[in-house]
């Protein structure tokens, strides 16, 4: 066992060395930084515009000068964040952190709600359960029924927090987190010992595949900042250096496959006049929800067949009662999606379509209604970047979009939203349009009408079972009413039925009953067996049976039954598409 002498030196360099070892959060980021899951431990905003994720890692500290061991200082923390959980805009994270020393272990659960508004900025509130136990049994010269432990070696604290995210530009984000609001006591004696108010500032710019990162945090009255820059490479991951008032700092992330990434972190932490350290390794292995690599089960149903038959002469019989329908013609709107995948398309591609982009069809008679109204964009005040690894194959497309603007004046939409600017601002340089046709070429962002909406066009199939078919039926008008009237004095009858039939003079539907007809019967277009009718013409009359057990019958009418057929098909390929005969152009532009 080493003395106490010695624990506090190492306990006091834990503390300079790693700023948030005696307060509640164990891991420090930028709040600002949208792409790192960590920032959501200073900032729980963040949670709304960040990937659903789950990550899992740990940390150790090298000091070089501790007996048998030359990392007794080890850090580990869980993240889960869902930002989609309740709605469109409400996110929601879970947390948990620990540490373990010689002297004392502590650990932080975390939940926190963040709320998303206008895909500028959001907000988030953060509530913690803490808890810190000491290791009596390794303070030396210490008396065990000292005053200090007298109420046990353990203490309990609950602790909230905020925080802001903000993004003015698209190449620009800036966030705020507050920890530690209500400074709870954390001291195992009668004496007040508060945890310190801790704030974070941060602010991160993309210049494509570029970002340089700045933040600090505030604690004890004491500033501690942190710069880094990184560069990524698309869908691969990204690799970082910085600097911080501490010492050094060296960070790689990559995929692995499909969802999983792993991330390995190196601090050279200096110590100032304390002593030098022998840095830190953290590792921690990330799965995003959104990159899916299960491919989606089709699913073929039967095909349905529309055949028309033409109606029979009516016919005319005795009446007593006279019988209507307040409908004589209905409309069937039959709408069929069609949807082809091209077999290039990998599984992870599929799965990271949106619901929207695939199709869904709704009562309307339009082929294709978008979710959305649409803004112009002011692209003059964006710096025009664009990643420089676009293939030969995208580079040709958009040229052949061009030609076909200036020879055929296609209307084309690149339709972008605020995290996509920079690439809207790069592409319209690409883009040879004369001066003549340029107003065949708009910039336009997505303004949703709802909620629902929204949800809609932004949901992604994930690993969902996908239909290569779908057919939706509209019914206008949803039903119709027979009105049943007496038009002389008769007697009550017996029995009575309303009876549908077809063109071929078969039943289709009955209503039955005793005694006098009711004076309305709701018809909802579907047979005795609950299918929905087909297109034709149907007779409809009324047959009652009177105490002499002789049946009587109203002459026929008519109802007419149309039913509207539109084709959809939808290709989702990964190869350049002719657009020649296109009579409308968009692109859309993914996050």
């Amino acid at each position: 066992m080493i003395g106490v002498g010695l624990k506090i030196v190492i306990l006091g360099m834990l503390v300079l060395a790693q700023g948030t070892a005696f307060g509640q959060n164990l891991v420090v980021a930028n709040p600002a930084e949208m792409r790192d899951f960590r920032s959501a431990f200073v900032n729980p905003a963040v949670i709304s515009f960040q990937d659903a994720h789950a990550a899992l890692g740990g940390k150790m500290y090298h000091l070089g000068f501790v007996d048998g061991d030359s990392n007794p200082f080890r850090q580990g923390y869980v993240s889960l964040g869902l930002p989609f959980a309740i709605s469109n805009q409400m996110g929601l994270g879970l947390q948990a952190q620990y540490f373990d020393s010689p002297l004392y272990s502590q650990s932080n659960i975390s939940f926190m709600i963040s709320r998303r508004i206008q895909h500028i900025y959001a907000i988030g509130i953060r509530f913690n359960l803490f808890s810190r136990s000491f290791n009596r049994d390794n303070f030396d010269l210490v008396d065990p029924d000292d005053p200090v432990f007298r109420n046990g070696t353990t203490v309990w604290a609950g602790t909230f927090g905020a925080g802001v995210s903000l993004f003015p530009w698209p190449f620009l984000s800036l966030g705020i987190g507050l920890d530690h609001i209500n400074r709870a006591n954390i001291s195992l004696a009668n004496e007040d010992v508060n945890q310190p108010f801790t704030a974070y500032f941060g602010a991160a710019l993309t210049v494509g595949t570029l970002q340089a990162s700045l933040s600090t945090y505030y604690e004890d009255q004491r500033w501690t900042p942190r710069l880094s820059l990184s560069t990524r490479v698309m869908n691969s991951g990204y690799a970082l250096l910085g600097v911080s008032e501490n010492g050094l700092m060296a960070e790689g992330q990559f995929r692995i496959s499909g969802p999983l990434s792993l991330n390995y972190n190196y601090e050279y932490t200096i110590f100032d006049s304390e002593g030098i350290g022998q840095g830190s390794h953290a590792l921690t292995l990330i799965h995003e929800f959104d990159r899916q690599r299960n491919l989606p089960k089709f699913e073929v149903p039967e095909e349905f067949k529309v055949q028309f038959v033409p109606p029979d002469q009516s016919m005319r019989e005795d009446t007593q009662f006279y019988v209507y329908s307040i409908v004589n013609k209905m409309e069937i709107i039959e709408k069929k999606l069609t949807r082809k995948i091209d077999p290039s398309i990998t599984r992870e591609q599929l799965a990271q379509l949106s619901l929207y982009e695939l199709g869904m069809l709704d009562s309307t008679w339009a082929e294709y209604v978008t979710p959305y109204d649409e803004t112009p964009i002011d692209l003059g005040l964006i710096p025009a970047t664009l990643d420089a690894n676009l293939t030969k194959e995208y580079e040709d497309f958009v040229r052949d979009v061009s030609r076909n603007i200036n020879e055929n004046e296609v209307q084309t939409r690149v339709i972008a939203s605020k995290e996509t600017y920079l690439r809207a601002a790069g592409l319209r340089k690409y883009f040879d349009v004369d001066s003549v046709n340029s107003d065949k070429l708009a910039f336009v962002e997505p303004v949703y009408r709802s909620r629902r909406d929204s949800l809609r066009a932004n949901e992604k199939l994930g690993n969902r079972p996908i239909k290569l078919h779908e057919t939706l039926f509209s019914l206008s008008p949803s039903s119709t009413t027979f009105q049943i009237t007496p038009i002389s004095d008769i007697d009550i009858p017996t029995t009575w039925q309303l009876v549908i039939k077809d063109n071929n003079d078969r039943e289709v539907r009955s209503f039955t009953g005793a005694g006098m007809p009711r004076a309305e019967l709701r018809w909802h277009w579907h047979d005795a067996s609950d299918r929905l009718v087909k297109s034709g013409v149907y007779s409809y009359h009324l047959e009652w049976r009177d105490r002499n057990d002789k049946v009587h019958k109203t002459h026929k009418k008519y109802i007419t039954v149309q039913r509207l057929l539109r084709n959809i098909t939808i290709e989702v390929t990964g190869k350049r598409k002719d657009t020649g005969d296109a009579d409308e152009i968009n692109i859309i532009l993914k996050n």
